[in-house]
């Protein structure tokens, strides 16, 4: 063979072992394409994954705030009620110690009064005493009186 034949034989070798070289690599390439694809179908799924419980995060959020919003929102008007129930509570605890002032003095007055009447009783007691005394000293009197008309009546009808 001569050396024209035999670089044709070499060049087909060499287009042969291109081809299979060009056939690893792409088969490689492919491999790693498929490796890819795959790995980016995984990051796909961790991400939408990632997503749900994020969008979760945001609707647990959302209703918490709603909850202490509802919460702070009652939470004044029952401080109004509070405030108002202490208001009345307050009226009603003055009007109270007006009618208890009220009644104090009443029971002063009726004190001073009950006071007064004993004292007039213990004068009119003491003038009643002493009425009596006169009583009994005018009876007495009035006793001897008559026992000395009757005594003079005696002289006088025996010297009749």
């Amino acid at each position: 063979m001569d050396h024209k034949a035999q670089l044709e034989l070499k060049l087909y070798d060499l287009s042969l072992f291109q081809a299979r070289a060009e056939q690893k690599e792409h088969h490689k390439l492919s491999d790693v394409v498929k490796r890819i694809e795959q790995e980016l179908e995984e990051a796909k799924s961790v991400a939408k994954e990632k997503k749900l419980l994020y969008e979760k995060c945001v609707k647990s959020v959302s209703m918490l705030e709603k909850s202490i919003k509802e919460h702070d929102n009652s939470r004044e008007s029952r401080l109004k009620d509070l405030e108002k129930k202490i208001k009345s509570i307050k009226a009603q605890m003055q009007s109270a110690s007006k009618n208890l002032k009220g009644h104090e003095n009443e029971r002063e007055r009726l004190v001073m009064e009950q006071e007064a009447v004993i004292q007039e009783q213990a004068s009119l007691e003491s003038q009643l005493a002493s009425l009596r005394s006169q009583i009994d000293s005018l009876t007495s009197e009035v006793e001897e009186q008559k026992a000395k008309v009757a005594s003079t009546r005696n002289s006088h009808d025996q010297a009749t």
